[in-house]
């Protein structure tokens, strides 16, 4: 079948239109990916301040905080999984470290 595109009069086939969606819509989940870790980058200073306050703190912690704090924006279904990648790259950065299950300052 060829389909004929009013925006730009270009025909192409229903199999390249199919293609073009689909990768639209990979590029638009990519953009919101970035878009959340953007957003969750933003609350490093939060979570640092929690474990500075606690010691020490747990993802499923974390999770529940900044779901508290992240309603309705793009990074507001925040998922545990989310978090605790999020809090692993602070271990990398050797911002925080982690042991028996909770995330603390790292040692300088």
């Amino acid at each position: 079948a060829v389909v004929s595109t009013q925006s730009t009069g270009v025909r192409e086939s229903a199999g390249t239109t199919r293609s073009r969606v689909v990768e639209e819509m990979d590029s638009a989940m990519v953009k919101i990916e970035q878009i959340r870790q953007e957003e969750l980058e933003s609350y490093t200073n939060f979570v640092m301040g929690l474990i500075n306050q606690s010691g020490q703190i747990t993802v499923e912690r974390v999770h529940k905080l900044l779901s508290m704090l992240i309603d309705d924006s793009v990074a507001g279904l925040l998922t545990e999984d989310e978090v605790k990648a999020f809090l692993d790259k602070k271990v990398k950065q050797k911002l925080l470290c982690y042991s028996s299950g909770a995330y603390k300052k790292h040692k300088t």
